[in-house]
């Protein structure tokens, strides 16, 4: 039998004085349980009220309130289902940006032993300043849309942690001083790589910012939708 309207509700309910408020992580519970507590119904004489219980007892280790200083924050507590998605998530961006960010060195590196004109290098320096300003910009927009929607998501609560920590350094970093100012064709090319490797990791990690903002976005309006 399929759960009606209502004990989906209720379900949903629960789910949300359990702490779990994030609207992607939760429909993704809400159908694990929904389809646990059905399956049960259907092989078993067991009411909803029963069963729903039962399960959720079941899960209770996953939606106990923890937290992750290191990845989260101090102040951020949510269902154990939740942080760990987080952390997980978190981790694997970090890991991204670090090989992003050592591919970019070395390309900027090796044009600049290989190039190395001071047209080419200050192309390159007018050229990332430019996609700084525009992460700044975006970076502040969507911080702003997010904080006024009405809907949570993982994605939205990590782009609003990192937020403006990320549009301060870009601000500070890149468009008050000039950016790649340590860049140049007399350097050796492990001094131009480290000097691109910091900025590399800043520029991706922004941009992974802004990716967070992308999907926040795209997850609110599959929800207007439903």
């Amino acid at each position: 039998m399929q759960l009606t309207n209502e004990q989906i509700a209720t379900i949903e309910q629960t789910l949300v004085l359990k702490g779990l408020v994030f609207e992607d992580i939760k429909l993704e519970v809400l159908d694990h349980i929904a389809s646990e507590i059905e399956d049960r119904m259907n092989h078993e004489e067991i009411s909803f009220e029963t069963v729903h219980k039962s399960v959720f007892e079941k899960w209770k280790s996953e939606l106990q309130i923890s937290s992750s200083y290191a990845w989260l924050g101090a102040f951020f507590e949510a269902p154990r289902f939740a942080v760990d998605k987080l952390v997980a998530y978190s981790k694997k961006q970090i890991i991204n940006v670090l090989l992003l960010s050592i591919g970019f060195a070395s390309a900027l590196s090796i044009l600049g032993e290989t190039i190395g004109t001071a047209s080419f290098i200050d192309m390159l320096r007018v050229t990332v300043g430019g996609l700084f300003y525009a992460m700044v910009i975006t970076t502040a927009v969507s911080g702003f849309l997010i904080r006024q929607s009405s809907f949570k998501t993982t994605f939205g609560r990590l782009f609003l942690y990192r937020g403006l920590v990320v549009f301060l350094f870009c601000y500070m970093t890149n468009i008050e001083n000039q950016p790649l100012k340590h860049f140049d064709s007399n350097h050796t090319f492990t001094e131009n790589f480290i000097s691109c490797l910091l900025y590399g990791c800043l520029f991706f990690y922004s941009y992974c910012q802004i990716t967070m903002a992308f999907k926040h976005f795209t997850i609110v309006s599959k929800l207007k939708k439903i």
